[in-house]
């Protein structure tokens, strides 16, 4: 009898055992963006999701300092950048000051690069503030601006080379010379930003 209780008490030693080990529960897993460095870091986060946002960290006005070596010396002396927020958190809308004016483009960002392929159709622009010697009167022309700029990591400074083209829709003179429709201009224009 004894030994039958001992057996009995043994046994239900072990399914409770068993039952103890079997509810143990798994750690709960929290998905989003465990980027600190991100706009929407989610300190809870234990799986990151890929939903991380760095739109913020780019966002602001740049004092812009612009090596142009050739055809666009003239109008980008002076590119002040603002880069502004877009609904898409993913990308930001880029204000270029030139001594043409503002040219409007949009950016794609990652963590650290903004990243700009933009044509930018049916530009008006006035010959003689590109080309010394060319027509005052305004005429049509497809540009095109490629650029990566990296953003430091204390997120105060743009550095990249912007990548220029422009192709005339219009025929223009320059020293009384013809240029025709589809001449094209581009340069590769060295770029820092200072965040102000």
């Amino acid at each position: 009898m004894f030994m039958k209780s001992i057996l009995n008490f043994s046994f239900i030693v072990i399914v409770f055992s068993l039952v103890f080990v079997s509810c143990k529960k798994d750690p709960e897993t929290t998905t989003g963006c465990n980027d600190s460095t991100a706009d929407n870091y989610n300190a809870s986060a234990t799986v990151d999701d890929g939903s991380c946002t760095y739109q913020k960290r780019f966002l602001g006005e740049y004092s812009g300092d612009i090596k142009c070596p050739g055809s666009f010396s003239a109008v980008f002396s002076m590119a002040d950048l603002s880069l502004e927020e877009t609904i898409d958190k993913n990308t930001v809308k880029i204000i270029i000051q030139t001594t043409i004016g503002p040219i409007p483009v949009l950016g794609n960002i990652t963590k650290s690069e903004l990243n700009v392929d933009q044509p930018i159709p049916d530009l008006s622009i006035k010959p003689s503030d590109i080309l010394a010697g060319a027509s005052e009167t305004p005429i049509k022309a497809d540009a095109e601006i490629k650029s990566i700029l990296t953003l430091s990591e204390d997120g105060k400074i743009l550095t990249g080379i912007l990548n220029i083209k422009l192709t005339t829709k219009e025929a223009t003179t320059v020293n009384g010379f013809p240029i025709p429709v589809g001449f094209t201009l581009s340069d590769a224009c060295p770029f820092t930003g200072t965040k102000k």
